[in-house]
């Protein structure tokens, strides 16, 4: 497997793609290059082994290669000739030493070769500057969470992701209520009338999309969603440089029974929503069900930040196109103790003082 770099025309340093700009620049002279300039000035690096098809692993291959340690790889860095040390699905890093971007190309051949890729859009200083703001008025933090030191650890990596498109067709049942009440006298009535609605018809989910990553916590890549697809460019390696990047290891057939929940509820949903002009209404019977369904292969981009308290690992993502964040932080309990006591003890005095003005 051949190790890649793209380097500057006109100084020979590292270009990476930058988000402000939306190009691949060069932080030494200040050059600054489109993506379609670059796969003209390096048309063999975008090409090269993305052909070839790499062996895809059934499900029960990518478990036992999850659980030994061994599968981890070992390459050289073409700028300064050290080794880079990655884990199996890594595509893209850095060099430990000189830091410089390195990309894997045939990690993402074949089978695993994306069809999109939606670049990054929020830099990292923007997500820096949200993470402090959002930490700012969290009394219970650990201090040092909320340090700059702490929260520059966030790191860009481009998740694989399923994206479906899906057809479904159904019908629910629904039982309905309709109350009316009035009063005679002394007397309230209540006037219950039942119906019973049905509701069939076909519909079309475009771009359902699921993390292909087994250490990517499903529900925190949901709590990000959506992401645009406008954004979308067809896959290109140059878009990797700078940024850390990994190939599914979570199959179609995997992710499909969460992609199907998703797609029934909605078409569900919908469908009640045209049940209207009733108390109550309560679904019976669903044979809302997926009928066809079509899949693409996406790179998304996301900003990572992990830390461990108290033998707790606690992850924060921040969506890389949209900004929009998420995460499970820790708390200090001392803290919180704390702040109960010194309410209480406030509370106590002006109780005493009220007892005493009076």
């Amino acid at each position: 497997m051949e190790v890649v770099q793209y380097k500057c025309p006109n100084c020979g340093a590292d270009l990476e793609f930058k988000s402000e700009s939306q190009d691949f620049g060069c932080k030494f002279c200040d050059s600054g290059f489109s993506s379609e300039q670059l796969a003209e000035i390096y048309p063999q690096k975008e090409r090269h082994k993305l052909e070839k098809t790499e062996p895809v692993k059934t499900a029960e291959e990518w478990e036992q290669e999850a659980a030994f340690a061994e599968y981890s790889s070992l390459y050289n860095c073409p700028s300064c000739g050290a080794a880079v040390v990655t884990e199996s699905n890594t595509s893209a890093t850095r060099c430990f030493y000189c830091y410089s971007p390195v990309i894997l190309t045939g990690r993402l051949s074949g089978e695993y070769k994306p069809s999109k890729v939606i670049p990054f859009k929020v830099s990292k200083s923007e997500v820096e500057q949200k993470l402090k703001e959002y930490c700012r008025k969290r009394r219970f933090l650990p201090s040092d969470f909320k340090s700059g030191a702490r929260l520059s650890d966030i790191t860009a990596i481009y998740i694989p992701y399923w994206i479906s498109d899906c057809e479904t067709g159904g019908r629910i049942t629904a039982k309905c209520k309709k109350l009316r009440t009035w009063r005679s006298g002394n007397y309230e009535y209540t006037e219950t009338k039942e119906y019973i609605a049905v509701r069939d018809g076909e519909m079309s989910f475009n771009g359902i999309p699921h993390d292909a990553s087994a250490k990517a916590d499903d529900t925190l890549m949901e709590c990000i969603e959506p992401y645009n697809y406008k954004d979308a460019a067809d896959f290109k390696m140059s878009y990797l440089s700078g940024y850390l990047a990994e190939k599914y290891d979570v199959t179609k057939e995997q992710v499909y029974p969460r992609v199907k929940e998703r797609a029934v509820k909605s078409a569900t949903n919908i469908m009640r929503q045209t049940i209207t002009g009733y108390s109550s209404v309560s679904i019976t019977q669903n044979t809302i069900d997926v009928t066809d369904n079509k899949w693409g292969h996406f790179l998304m981009p996301v900003w990572f930040l992990s830390y461990s308290y108290k033998n707790k690992t606690h992850y924060f993502a921040v969506n890389g196109q949209t900004g929009k964040f998420t995460g499970n932080l820790p708390v200090v309990w001392g803290k919180v103790a704390l702040a109960i006591a010194a309410a209480s003890l406030v509370a106590d005095t002006i109780i005493a003082l009220i007892m005493m003005a009076t």
